[in-house]
């Protein structure tokens, strides 16, 4: 690793790295190698920001780790939009419109991001028309998602989306430990919540018997039909 916290990957690390994208994995590996050869990569301690709202970065892929993405609101505030994990990738509206990017990310873990610079994304959406249709179809999906997030907001409380979101983490199995794999402040923006409502409602959950808490961020949900009563 050099200065700049950019890391050395051999030839096969950094196919690895471009072939978890879906955009790039119907690729033949002809070409995804040649992607890879011209991918940047380095590591990214937790908590050190990966892009800042308002800059033009390159496609970035979370090889490994976790990257939250928020946006930042003129007081300071911020609301957490994602959280992407190896294989998913961020900056695809700069590298799109070449506008600064709408959103700020930060490494909730350490992390590893293969970098692709606009230039050579744009040379292959040209060269390769069906790149230019999984990205699109991979923006749409996303756009899907929050649209989905937005109506669950105002069509549930916020004891049915923490019963949701708790039985989605423990894969929908009841006596089975997790860890919430963020802060409780970071989850009550993505539920859409304080987190002092969040304690209050874990801690109400937990009154009732239907989850165990701790210790630190473990969790084992005991009845799923319970803590979706909301």
């Amino acid at each position: 690793m050099d200065g700049s916290g950019r890391v050395r990957m051999d030839e096969d690390h950094r196919l690895a790295c471009v072939s978890r994208v879906p955009i790039f994995r119907g690729l033949p590996e002809e070409d995804r190698r040649r992607i890879a050869a011209r991918t940047t990569t380095r590591l990214v301690p937790r908590g050190e920001v990966v892009q800042q709202q308002g800059s033009t970065p390159s496609l970035q892929i979370v090889h490994a780790g976790q990257i939250k993405q928020v946006r930042l609101g003129e007081d300071g505030s911020q609301r957490l939009l994602r959280i992407l994990g190896p294989g998913e990738f961020m900056g695809e509206h700069s590298v799109l419109t070449g506008r600064p990017a709408p959103r700020e990310a930060t490494a909730m873990t350490e992390s590893q991001i293969c970098s692709l610079s606009r230039r050579d994304v744009q040379q292959w959406l040209d060269e390769r028309p069906q790149l230019a249709i999984a990205l699109l179809n991979a923006v749409t999906a996303r756009l899907e998602d929050t649209e989905t997030r937005l109506a669950e907001f105002v069509g549930s409380t916020v004891g049915h989306r923490l019963g949701e979101y708790l039985a989605a983490a423990a894969g929908g199995e009841e006596g089975r430990p997790f860890d919430l794999p963020m802060s409780k402040r970071d989850l009550a923006q993505l539920l859409g919540t304080t987190p002092e409502t969040l304690s209050r409602r874990l801690r109400a959950l937990s009154d009732a018997g239907l989850i165990e808490v701790g210790p630190g961020r473990r969790i084992v949900v005991r009845d799923i039909p319970g803590i979706l009563q909301g």
